[in-house]
């Protein structure tokens, strides 16, 4: 359901490499964010296999300028790129951090993948230091992300909920408020939000105690501001609600499909939404849930993973479907059933159909007198066909015309699935270089054929 959106309408990519990482999920001197623990090079390469297959593209500089291309085309910008002078904006979820620590064994970005994508942005992109920045409005940027970042390149921008040790507070922007169409709320946003030209939506990938899971769409309640500058994240759990939360006082009604939900206003603002060019799941160490300190209990059980951590990187252009494909994950994993439950995917229906959406809710977070277009397209993989192995026919197949594409691409196999039928083949990536190896498939609907000529996503193969 709703409008696919990107260089290739709806296309998610998935890199999973248990190279990456290597913690023992109890040491914390040093910790999971330290680089001996978690591992450049492999982090470094799965953002450059999901940019790639997010711009479609042989090279990173060539994806990012089709990335920015095909969002300014769709923006009324024209057909242009990235220019130099242009702000960027990072929303990174650092939820668990209330200070400029390390924080231990906190879950939040990693710092390997904040560096990469600052490399990407500093040397692919062309943008300069100083027209990026990382944000997380209500809680704290760890040293860990500032010390490597801003050493490599002075000049970056790192703001959070202090004015202490080099970090920059955020400020309200009163002039473009966010009204929720139910409630009685409005929100504003701070200020490196509003005067950016582009923003990218770093979540982590987790359960959420009371949502069902924090992924994309619900890292914005680090974004949203009261007029004078406290956070509005709270004020927003009623209408997001899909479990209630223990016995947790004054602990929201769970809603049901069908109802009113604060993440379409929050993320349908155009100043949000509008701005974000690119969605990246940060799936390295998946933990349980929003409070839940990395421990080894977090390790997932579900193949590929295999009892072991998640080691893995999303990225899409369209935020509902980076969402749904998180949800199917997340939904999949034993040990988060009793977490991941309730109409959690009630905002994705709503976003996906927001000009028409399940609860008759008029969205329009800017009162423009307009209700939002769909945001995004929205369905869930046949998980019966998560893994499936057969050989490749050498031949590229055309597809059939004007079909839709809301796909998982696999950027690292690793020899994931030697089950089934165990046979090898002979593909071709889309750049037509033939690689041989196991293949691995995961089935989503609207699966697009590829170069290697059929309905497989493998992009390469160890």
């Amino acid at each position: 359901m709703g409008t696919a959106f990107g260089v290739k309408p709806g296309r998610v990519s998935w890199a999973f490499d248990p190279k990456a990482t290597s913690w023992d999920g109890v040491t914390n001197a040093p910790g999971w964010w330290d680089d001996s623990n978690t591992h450049p090079e492999p982090v470094t390469a799965m953002l450059s296999g999901t940019v790639r297959s997010v711009g479609d593209a042989p090279t990173d500089k060539a994806a990012w300028n089709k990335i920015f291309t095909d969002f300014n085309k769709r923006h009324g910008k024209g057909a242009v790129g990235y220019k130099k002078g242009e702000k960027i904006v990072i929303k990174m979820n650092l939820n668990q951090m209330h200070n400029h620590g390390t924080g231990t064994n906190d879950s939040y970005i990693a710092p390997q993948l904040s560096q990469a994508l600052l490399r990407q942005l500093v040397q692919q992109v062309g943008a300069a230091p100083a027209d990026i920045t990382i944000f997380d409005a209500i809680r704290n940027v760890p040293s860990t992300i500032f010390d490597r970042g801003s050493k490599e390149f002075p000049g970056v921008h790192f703001v959070d909920g202090t004015d202490t040790d080099g970090r920059e507070k955020a400020v309200v922007d009163k002039s473009k408020p966010m009204v929720f169409a139910q409630g009685g709320l409005t929100f504003y946003l701070p200020t490196v939000v509003t005067q950016a030209d582009y923003m990218i939506n770093v979540a982590g990938l987790k359960g959420h105690t009371m949502a069902g899971m924090t992924v994309c769409a619900k890292n914005h309640q680090g974004t949203v501001l009261k007029a004078d500058g406290s956070y509005g994240a709270r004020d927003v759990h009623p209408s997001i609600a899909v479990r209630s939360y223990g016995n947790r006082v004054g602990s929201p009604a769970a809603q049901a499909m069908g109802s009113y939900n604060g993440l379409v206003d929050m993320n349908g603002h155009p100043e949000v939404g509008g701005k974000t060019m690119l969605y990246i799941i940060d799936g390295l160490y998946a933990t349980q849930h929003n409070e839940f300190r990395l421990t080894p209990v977090c390790k997932w059980s579900s193949a590929p993973f295999n009892g072991n951590w998640t080691s893995s990187l999303f990225a899409s252009q369209d935020g509902v479907a980076i969402d749904s494909v998180a949800l199917d994950f997340l939904s999949s994993e034993p040990s988060l059933k009793t977490i991941v439950t309730g109409a959690v995917d009630n905002y994705l229906h709503e976003m996906a159909l927001a000009n028409q959406p399940p609860s008759k809710t008029v969205y329009d977070p800017a009162k423009t007198g307009k209700a939002l277009a769909s945001m995004g397209v929205h369905e869930h993989w046949n998980k019966r066909h998560r893994q499936e192995v057969q050989p490749q026919p050498r031949q590229r197949r055309r597809h059939r015309a004007g079909q839709r594409e809301a796909r998982v691409d696999n950027c690292h196999c690793h020899k994931l699935t030697r089950r089934g039928c165990g046979r090898r083949g002979v593909v071709r990536d889309e750049w037509g270089t033939r690689r041989r190896g196991w293949l691995s498939v995961i089935s989503y609907p609207y699966i697009r054929r590829i170069g290697c000529g059929h309905w497989w996503i493998c992009r390469r193969l160890t």
